[in-house]
């Protein structure tokens, strides 16, 4: 099992959720946004040596990475907005795009649209250069999952269902062939669970609801190796709500957890 987390931390200092979190549920590669003044050495001392933080060559900008040091882990392309690494685990070589696109408040979807294009672009390029499909993008998009940044074919491409991507990988707008995302986050949003979302908006009593900013894709190739999505509302005896929304005093995000089973040798 490949366990990965993704955590908008809203620059609060809270080092004892973190440590906690990545040991209760066996972590094996976790991505923050919005990290500021979070003190990772005290986190890589008390997670000892089965953890390291991947650091770039220039500063971390919009996210950072803690990984197992059982792992290979090296970053291949920054941007501004977004990290792709190349991970490799005793079973699969992996990409994986670590993002925090433009938020809502201050930018407009064509803006987010554009960093998407430059993603994906370059998300093309490094799965060409390294012959590698076992591709995952996960952060903070700042979009829902039916937003025009993740379904349009100019963005991410994403289907919301196993039976699309599974029947065509590729689409044709315009003459040129682009590989699809498969977004399995509509399989566990669910009532009956509790899971509404990631962030719930507020102050604008005409939009009071949950909305599914952080978010997982991948590729087809990794389709069938999704096991569960959660967005975790308590970390072991702590509660991450308050008044039934994520306590600011945490983080205005819930914390996403992916599993992923691991089948086969090899990418």
């Amino acid at each position: 099992m490949l366990n990965i987390l993704f955590w908008n931390l809203k620059r609060n200092a809270i080092e004892g959720y973190i440590i906690d979190c990545i040991v209760e549920n066996n972590v094996d590669i976790a991505v923050f946004s919005e990290f500021d003044g979070v003190d990772f050495i005290k986190i890589e001392k008390s997670l000892g040596k089965m953890y390291g933080r991947i650091l770039a060559v220039q500063d971390d900008r919009k996210v950072t990475l803690i990984a197992k040091t059982t792992f290979s882990v090296a970053i291949i392309q920054q941007q501004n907005r977004y990290n792709i690494y190349n991970v490799k685990t005793a079973v699969k070589d992996y990409l994986l795009a670590a993002i925090h696109l433009e938020d809502r408040r201050n930018y407009e979807s064509g803006e987010r649209i554009e960093t998407i294009k430059g993603l994906v672009a370059d998300i093309e390029q490094t799965e060409e250069l390294l012959k590698c499909g076992n591709t995952i993008v996960i952060g903070d998009f700042n979009a829902n999952p039916y937003d025009e940044e993740l379904l349009s074919k100019f963005a991410f491409n994403a289907v919301l269902f196993k039976t699309i991507i599974d029947k065509r990988e590729l689409t044709n707008p315009n003459s040129l062939k682009r590989k699809r995302f498969y977004n399995p986050i509509l399989h566990y949003i669910s009532e009956d669970t509790e899971m509404y979302g990631s962030f719930y908006h507020a102050k604008d009593y005409r939009t009071p609801y949950w909305h599914c900013l952080d978010q997982v894709l991948i590729r087809r190739d990794l389709v069938n190796s999704v096991k569960h999505v959660e967005y975790l509302k308590r970390i072991s005896t702590k509660d991450l709500l308050e008044n039934a929304i994520p306590n600011g005093k945490i983080s205005d995000h819930l914390p996403l957890l992916v599993n992923l089973l691991e089948v086969g040798n090899g990418v």
